[in-house]
C-alpha cells in the first residue's frame, strides 16, 4: 500500500492546501529567499495559536565564546507557591532548518510548553547560517547551557535536572548539543535530550520517491540549510573534525549521551535518519524511547495542532519531560 497522509490530518490540511501549493519554489542555496517566505508562513501559521495566559517572558543577554552577545529567553508560569527547592528546566532550541526562525516566532508554542509542563523553559537565541557558519550555532547553544548550569541556582534550577529540548534543526542542534556537553565534561551532565523530527545528517539529499508529496520541508531546503551551515563540507564523506556537534549522525561513538527520547513522522523526510540514530543510540546501551507517528509529515504540529497524533506527541513528550 503507498504511502498517504493520515485522513485527519489530510482534513485538517485542507484549508491551507492553496497556500501551500502557491508557494515560490526556490533554487537550493537560496537561503535568504527562504528565510523571508519561511518566517512569513510561520507567522502567519503562529498567529492562528492561543495566547498562554500565566506564563512570564524574562530576557537574559549571556556572552558567547567568540565575544558576542545572544539572548536567553527565560519562561516561568506565574501561578503557584514559589519551590521550596530547585527543580526541572527545559532548554530549549527552536527550529528553521539552520536559516530561519527565532526565539520570538516560536514564542507562543514556547510558552505553551512551559505552561503543559509546569517547568520553565530557557530558550536561546542562537545566531542564524549562512551569516553564521557551523560552529557558531552550536556553540552559542553551548555557551546558553553553560550559562544556565553555572547560574542554576539562582535561577532557582538544579543544574542536574537539565533537560535539553528542540524541534528540526533545533533537534539537531539539541542532539550536537548534547555530544558537546558529553566531550566537555559538563557537570552535572545533561538530565536527558528531547528530540523533535529533529535534522540530523546532512547526507539526506537523494530524494526518496515515496516521500517527495509529503515533503513540507523538501530535499532542496534540506540541501540549502545544510550548505548555508556547512559551507563545501556538507555531505562530503571525510569532514572535519567537529563536524558531528553540527550533524550528529556523523558521531562514530554515541556512547555516554543523555537518556533520549526521538519522535517523527513517516512521512518527514528526515524519517529514516531518525530511525538510524535511536538504532545506534540503543546500541550504544543510551535509554531511547522513539515514536513514530503515520501519515504524518514533517513539522506536522505545526501545520496541524489539534489532531489525535499531535495531541499524542505533545502528551508523550510532557510525560517523557515528568519521568526525566
Amino acid at each position: 500500500m503507498p504511502l498517504a497522509y493520515d485522513p485527519e490530518y489530510a482534513a485538517a490540511l485542507e484549508p491551507l492546501a492553496e497556500i501551500l501549493a502557491a508557494r515560490p519554489k526556490f533554487p537550493p542555496g537560496d537561503a535568504l529567499s527562504r528565510r523571508e517566505l519561511g518566517n512569513k508562513s510561520l507567522a502567519s501559521i503562529l498567529r492562528q495559536t492561543p495566547d498562554v495566559a500565566g506564563v512570564t517572558r524574562t530576557n537574559h543577554a549571556i556572552p558567547t565564546h567568540d565575544g558576542h552577545s545572544i539572548t536567553v529567553a527565560e519562561f516561568r508560569k506565574e501561578a503557584g507557591a514559589a519551590p521550596t527547592k530547585p527543580g526541572k528546566a527545559i532548554f530549549y532550541i527552536h527550529g528553521g532548518g539552520m536559516i530561519l526562525g527565532s526565539v520570538d516566532a516560536f514564542e507562543k508554542s514556547i510558552a505553551s510548553q512551559c505552561e503543559q509542563s509546569g517547568i520553565p523553559v530557557f530558550a536561546v537565541g542562537y545566531r542564524l547560517a549562512p551569516e553564521y557558519p557551523h560552529p557558531i550555532p552550536v556553540t552559542d547553544c553551548w555557551s546558553g547551557l553553560q550559562w544556565l548550569s553555572r547560574n542554576a541556582a539562582k535561577l532557582g534550577v538544579d543544574p542536574a535536572k537539565i533537560v535539553v529540548m528542540g524541534e528540526s534543526a533545533g533537534g539537531g542542534l539539541a542532539a550536537g548539543l548534547s555530544l558537546m556537553a558529553r566531550d566537555q565534561n559538563l557537570s552535572p551532565p545533561i538530565l536527558k535530550q528531547i528530540l523533535i523530527f529533529p535534522m540530523l545528517d546532512d547526507r539526506t539529499t537523494k530524494p526518496l520517491p515515496a516521500l517527495l508529496p509529503f515533503a513540507t520541508w523538501t530535499y532542496d531546503d534540506n540541501i540549502t540549510g545544510w550548505s548555508a551551515l556547512l559551507g563545501d563540507q556538507a555531505g562530503t564523506p571525510n569532514p572535519q573534525p567537529g563536524h558531528e556537534y553540527a550533524a550528529p549522525a556523523r558521531a562514530k561513538n554515541l556512547a555516554g549521551l543523555p537518556p533520549t527520547f526521538i519522535d517523527c513522522g513517516e512521512l518527514d523526510i528526515f524519517i529514516h535518519e531518525n530511525v538510524k540514530f535511536a538504532s545506534r543510540l540503543i546500541e550504544a546501551n543510551v535509554s531511547t524511547e522513539f515514536h513514530v507517528y503515520p501519515g504524518q509529515p514533517h513539522a506536522f504540529m505545526l501545520y496541524a495542532p489539534n489532531t489525535t497524533y499531535s495531541k499524542l506527541t505533545r502528551q508523550n513528550m510532557l510525560k517523557a519531560i515528568e519521568v526525566a
